[in-house]
């Protein structure tokens, strides 16, 4: 899919030299970051659901290790 972007000039040249560091085209450091970002938040959603079904389940033990 065609997409134009509109970048500063500072940002156009940050992006030019993430893609020398990374011998990559601007397109591929784009693409790359929109991935790692989605990861990211999809591993922070997925983490907090964990974390909310464990303290869910176990909240009898919350409360008594929270009135130690």
């Amino acid at each position: 899919m065609a997409m134009n972007l509109r970048l500063t000039p500072e940002i156009d040249e940050k992006l030019e030299a993430l893609a020398a560091m990374d011998g990559a085209s601007k397109q591929q450091v784009i693409s790359q970051l929109i991935s790692e970002r989605f990861e990211r938040v999809d591993a922070r959603e997925f983490a907090e659901r964990e974390l909310n079904a464990f303290f869910d389940a176990r909240q009898d033990l919350m409360e008594r290790l929270r009135d130690i």
